[in-house]
């Protein structure tokens, strides 16, 4: 339920909203598309309604920015959600998936779910879940009924229409295309992860969700290109998959991205040149102590390749 303050209560939150959307030319419908009415868009504007705060997230994140940490009232619900929240994240991001317990509590605080919080509580609670059990089937259906509270039209068998997408969003796709591939459907999740590539490249992104999931989402094409034999493909994406872990000091696929581009190169003919790259993606490896993925490599790489490393 929206709460209904004084103007000058609020003035703060809706002038913020209203200049960055301005400045950046996005109309009134296209923001609130699939997240609110027009007409309740132009109140919080204009001051006379506050929405609960994960409206307010949805609306700043399409704009590619984080909500302001002020001038958002909320409930002890509210503000426990929120912590819930912060904590979830932080322990998917280190790939820990216990996060039962905390789900748990999350749908338990008093007061009901909106439709953003049941998004983030279905699609956590999927990812969760196919961590645990390998239900690919069954992970799909639920990441599509949380896609689907934001994006009402979602179908599998087309693209999004082009529009904003919030942060969760984007993640929530990204998944959907991952596990579309792992249950063999490789042209569809191709196309979608294509799509959050150029939306990636063209549409209105932060520079740190551009660290966070930019560099996921070229390693998953490129090795999914690579495993096509699309050779040229592959070496193209891991070019700039490079790039840009040198543009944002990132570490963690940035040796992997070296291994596919040997692969790649290898393939290609390039036998010195490729060799070269792996030795120097086994190399970094080392450095960061992922003995197994060494192994893992090394044994790929003389199974398919014919080189002994």
């Amino acid at each position: 339920m929206s709460v209904i303050i004084k103007p000058m209560e609020n003035y703060l939150i809706g002038h913020v909203l209203k200049e960055y959307r301005t400045r950046l030319n996005i109309s009134q419908e296209e923001i609130s598309f699939d997240l609110c009415a027009v007409s309740t868009l132009s109140r919080i504007e204009g001051g006379t309604q506050i929405p609960r705060r994960k409206l307010v997230e949805a609306l700043f994140s399409k704009m590619g920015m984080t909500p302001p940490s002020s001038g958002i009232p909320m409930n002890g619900a509210d503000f426990k959600r929120e912590n819930l929240e912060y904590k979830i994240n932080g322990m998917v991001a280190s790939a820990n998936f216990e996060i039962f317990d905390l789900l748990k509590e999350y749908k338990n605080c008093s007061d009901e779910m909106d439709i953003f919080e049941k998004q983030f509580y279905i699609f956590y609670e999927a990812l969760a879940e196919n961590f645990k059990n390998h239900d690919d089937k069954n992970t799909l259906d639920k990441y599509v009924e949380a896609i689907r509270f934001t994006v009402k039209n979602y179908e599998l068998d087309k693209l999004p229409v082009a529009r904003l997408l919030t942060r969760i969003e984007l993640i929530i796709l990204n998944n959907i295309s991952r596990i579309l591939y792992s249950l063999g459907e490789n042209g569809k999740a191709i196309s979608l992860m294509e799509f959050l590539r150029n939306y990636f490249e063209t549409g209105i992104v932060s520079e740190e969700e551009k660290a966070n999931n930019y560099d996921v989402i070229l390693f998953n094409l490129e090795s999914w290109y690579g495993l096509a034999s699309e050779d040229e493909k592959t070496l193209e994406l891991c070019e700039i998959a490079i790039d840009s872990c040198c543009k944002y000091g990132l570490d963690n696929l940035f040796p992997f991205h070296i291994f596919n581009k040997g692969c790649a190169l290898i393939k290609l003919g390039k036998i010195e040149e490729g060799k070269k790259s792996l030795e120097h993606s086994f190399i970094i490896m080392e450095e960061m102590k992922k003995y197994d993925d060494i192994k893992q490599g090394k044994k790929w790489a003389e199974e398919n390749l014919g080189l002994k490393i």
